[in-house]
């Protein structure tokens, strides 16, 4: 991803992406364990977690 890109871009880059093989209301997304923002600029060495909305608690 590109360098200063918000943690919603990357939502929906992802999403456009991968979307022949994911929808958009059956994953979750995580920056670095927890949820963030759609506002979080991500930085160098954050971890994203993409999982099956199901499983989130």
């Amino acid at each position: 991803m590109p360098e200063g890109i918000t943690f919603g871009e990357m939502k929906e880059t992802l999403i456009d992406r991968f979307s022949t093989f994911i929808r958009p209301i059956e994953i979750g997304m995580y920056a670095n364990m927890r949820p963030e923002d759609d506002q979080y600029v991500l930085k160098d060495g954050d971890t994203i977690y993409i999982f099956p909305r199901s499983s989130t608690p």
